[in-house]
């Protein structure tokens, strides 16, 4: 089946191709040329028909067989996946190759501690909730992490405790795994808590089955413990057999998928997140494969980087450390390890690590593969904007249209689908726990380079670790390294949708730049995180590019020393473009020379440093949902108006703006819910007549920054009167002469955030009915302030201080905030960094 998805991936990407080349084509050329294109675009539907056609009857053929080879019901299923018995937890592939602690298995080669390593913070959560006496009903617990991370270990740890043994009555033990069989399963628990011969079970039906588990479980506090459950389905199947006589009996449960351990749990306290091992952690369990502790200094430092390469993961550590045993203490062997950690924990995918991790891939839906190779394109240990990330899924085509919902929005659920699945990490949250950015564990980021370049899908250049392929392939994505020259690879360009370049194009003339790109022709993707802009004629080589869909030149460098140059969008008309994103040193963009932004139906995001002027859009784009940054004189009714579906607007003022009419005009902004204002040094002043600040004025915005403007504290009090509003920040946003902050009391009902960085506010007297429903307070560099006023111990939904730079009056403050708020029954968590010491001044 591998082989015919594969063949039919093919078939599609050959004809989606030929397609774009043709458009290509069509789009750039006139007379005979055009119509040739017409015609050969003609032949390639056709063609594509006829393949269809085909892999149609070739699937049916193939399913025909399969439902062949499927038992019928007097037939019996061998047990694959099925551990019977309540003295073996291991999976098959952990059991085989002897990669657990002696305690798993007692015929493994190596002798480890048979004290786990870690953990021990969730072996204290499991065992209280697994034992507590306040709690009679049925209750399922959760633990759930990536493969390999140590779930089984732990939950074998409790079932095998000696308070866990005499707590309860019956104890079972069954692995379910990717494939279950309902009635394999039952027979494994019945075996469990009740001695019979399999003779006996096997000849039972399932009913049977279920009501004999359920008898004998009737009346007795029992554990049972359900290993490496893959499905809601699988849970469904079995949770009727399972009585609840409310005297404490527990189920215990280990899943990668966190869908299924929420949906199991009874609480969402009941789910156990494993975390992977830290430094000192990870080093105890190499020490434990070898049986020692102490080393020569030289195998010690060698030693620790591999571990530190593993990332705190116990397989992948137990896998290299097992190696290394059998290796013996030669040192150029132990550095070539540490040099290809990757290679040998998941060098060959018949090793049990590599088929550990490839379960979890090999589940995976085909839109979610995609996603989930893309990872490759990012450097090891990359932290990854989600917003970007989102852009980037959606610009490449892997997602699917959904009713009522917008690609970006089904990007978002993928990404939470990977995460659900323990492939992705949240790295940052915001403060309403939405993701901000996530990350990737190196030995699955390894294994994205290795299927998405045996897939024919990604080429990373001028990375000495992936050495470029020899053949001359087109894969669909690039990844070129630091300043590697890739004009003499050109050939390997043709079929290309995404070119990624960290830091480049330095060594590149215009000239040099436009041949670059006449090889791209099917580019939907453009993201250069360093790039001389040489006077951005260089833009004028990406013209010719009609596919893309995004594009993104950051931390551009002006090679003009004096003065600011000015850019605009004549040659960029296209259709596809979905994301246009322009950063660097002065870069200024004039649209008033062009429609090329009128001509891009599909374009959702913008950001360029700065834009002085957009001309006049003859139409309504419905589509704009983020423009950034707009000189205040831009923000007029006429172009408000005309992007009626604006959630994030920046405004980039300047020394001397001192035009208000742009707060006047945000009233046609219904849809906001992010608002940034920045560099508007002369903003002294917002205005209050004429605006219903409490009602109709922006009523969806959530999010609001002020940074590098003049703003009295005074002027808060209109601002707190937004009715939606949830984060304030002020960055160097206060007058410097304004040193007392009393906020309204009619103010700031929703506010959950609030960070306050670089002011000389000295005084704040504030109650806890000021911000009645906060939840986060930042301040940084507030040199001047003497500390956080006590009503702040009123609000009872406050649950972080943050401090940055403050004095230690101030964290003393926050201290006893936080002991009056324990008092009241609440967690609050104070943080500080940089703390200074009040200096007294001698007179």
């Amino acid at each position: 089946m591998k082989d015919f998805e594969a063949e039919m991936r093919d078939v599609a990407f050959k004809a989606e191709e030929g397609i774009e080349v043709e458009l290509t084509t069509i789009y750039l050329t006139k007379g005979w040329t055009k119509s040739l294109a017409c015609l050969r675009l003609h032949g390639i539907f056709i063609q594509a028909v006829i393949q269809t056609d085909y892999l149609k009857k070739k699937l049916i053929k193939i399913s025909e067989k399969q439902l062949a080879k499927v038992p019928s019901q007097g037939e019996r299923m061998p047990q694959r996946g099925l551990l019977h018995g309540s003295t073996s937890s291991q999976s098959d592939l952990e059991r085989e190759n002897n990669i657990t602690a002696s305690t798993f298995s007692k015929n493994a080669s190596i002798k480890f501690d048979r004290g786990m390593v870690g953990c021990d913070e969730e072996f204290k959560t499991i065992m209280d909730q697994l034992t507590r006496q306040s709690a009679k009903q049925l209750q399922v617990v959760s633990i759930v992490g990536m493969g390999g991370i140590g779930k089984t270990t732990l939950a074998r740890k409790v079932y095998e405790d000696s308070s866990i043994t005499s707590h309860f009555d019956k104890r079972a033990w069954v692995t379910v795994s990717q494939e279950y069989n309902v009635e394999q399963m039952l027979q494994c628990l019945i075996g469990c808590v009740n001695v019979a011969s399999n003779d006996v079970l096997h000849e039972q039906r399932d009913d049977n089955l279920a009501e004999s588990l359920r008898k004998h479980l009737k009346e007795q506090r029992y554990l049972i413990v359900i290993d490496d459950i893959w499905s809601k389905e699988a849970w469904d199947s079995v949770q009727r057999c399972f009585p609840d006589d409310n005297n404490g009996s527990r189920i215990l449960l280990t899943s990668r998928l966190r869908e299924v351990a929420e949906y199991v749990s009874s609480s969402s306290n009941s789910t156990i997140n494993m975390p992977f091992l830290d430094a000192n952690e990870s080093w105890n369990l190499f020490c434990n494969v070898f049986g020692k502790t102490k080393f020569l200094l030289v195998f010690e430092q060698i030693g620790k980087d591999i571990v530190n390469k593993c990332e705190g993961l116990p397989l992948a550590i137990i896998v290299v450390a097992s190696l290394l045993f059998h290796t013996g203490e030669i040192v150029e062997k132990w550095v070539n390890v540490a040099e290809n950690v990757s290679r040998y924990v998941i060098g060959d995918s018949n090793d049990a690590c590599s088929k550990i991790l490839y379960l979890s891939y090999n589940q995976l839906p085909h839109h979610l593969k995609a996603c989930f190779l893309y990872f490759g394109v990012f450097s090891e240990d990359y932290e990854i904007h989600v917003k970007k990330l989102v852009r980037l899924w959606v610009a490449e085509g892997f997602l699917r249209a959904v009713d009522h919902q917008n690609m970006e929005e089904v990007a978002m659920e993928c990404l939470q689908d990977l995460v659900g699945r323990s492939l992705i990490f949240v790295s940052k949250q915001s403060y309403n726990g939405k993701m901000k950015t996530v990350r990737i564990h190196d030995l699955l980021r390894d294994l994205c380079l290795r299927e998405a370049r045996h897939e024919n899908l990604l080429n990373v250049i001028g990375d000495e670790k992936l050495p470029f392929y020899k053949k001359k392939i087109s894969c669909r994505w690039i990844r070129a390294a630091s300043g590697f020259d890739l004009l003499p690879l050109t050939k390997c360009f043709h079929k290309s949708h995404s070119l990624h370049y960290p830091y480049g194009v330095y060594s590149y003339n215009s000239e040099s730049v436009e041949r670059l790109f006449s090889h791209f022709k099917l580019l939907r993707v453009v993201d250069i995180e360093w790039m001389c802009s040489y006077g951005f004629r260089v833009l004028n080589a990406l013209a010719n590019l009609i596919h893309l869909r995004y594009l993104a030149l950051r931390n551009l460098r002006n090679l003009v020393l004096n003065g600011t140059e000015y850019f605009d969008l004549e040659l960029f008309e296209y259709w596809n473009i979905q994301s246009f994103i322009i950063c660097g040193d002065d870069v200024t963009l004039d649209f008033s020379k062009a429609s090329g932004i009128c001509k891009m139906p599909l374009l959702r995001n913008i950001c360029i440093e700065r834009i002085v002027s957009l001309g006049t859009l003859p139409v309504v784009h419905r589509n704009l949902e983020s423009i950034s940054w707009l000189h205040p004189k831009l923000c007029t009714k006429d172009l408000f108006t005309r992007i009626p579906n604006l959630k994030k607007l920046g405004i980039d003022g300047g020394v001397d703006e001192n035009n208000l009419d742009c707060f006047y005009n945000f009233v046609h902004l219904g849809q906001l819910e992010k608002l940034s204002i920045r560099k508007w040094h002369s903003l002294n002043r917002i205005p209050c007549s004429g605006i219903s600040w409490a009602t109709s004025f922006l009523p969806n915005l959530k999010k609001l920054k002020f940074m590098d403007t003049n703003l009295p504290w005074n002027a808060m009090w209109l601002i707190g009167m937004l009715p939606n509003l949830e984060v304030l920040k002020l960055i160097c946003a206060i007058a410097l002469d304004d040193r007392m902050w009393e906020p309204s009391k009619e103010g700031f009902r929703q506010l959950k955030r609030l960070v306050i960085e670089d002011t000389i506010l000295e005084r704040w007297n504030a109650v806890g009915d000021n911000f009645p429903v906060l939840e986060c307070l930042e301040l940084r560099h507030c040199l001047s302030l003497q500390e956080i006023p006590s009503g702040f111990a009123d609000i009872t939904t406050l649950a972080l201080i943050q401090l940055s730079w403050c004095l230690d009056s101030v964290l003393a403050s926050a201290k006893l905030i936080q002991e009056e708020q324990y008092n009241y029954g609440n967690a609050l968590l104070v943080r500080s960094e940089n703390i200074m010491t009040k200096r007294v001044n001698n007179k």
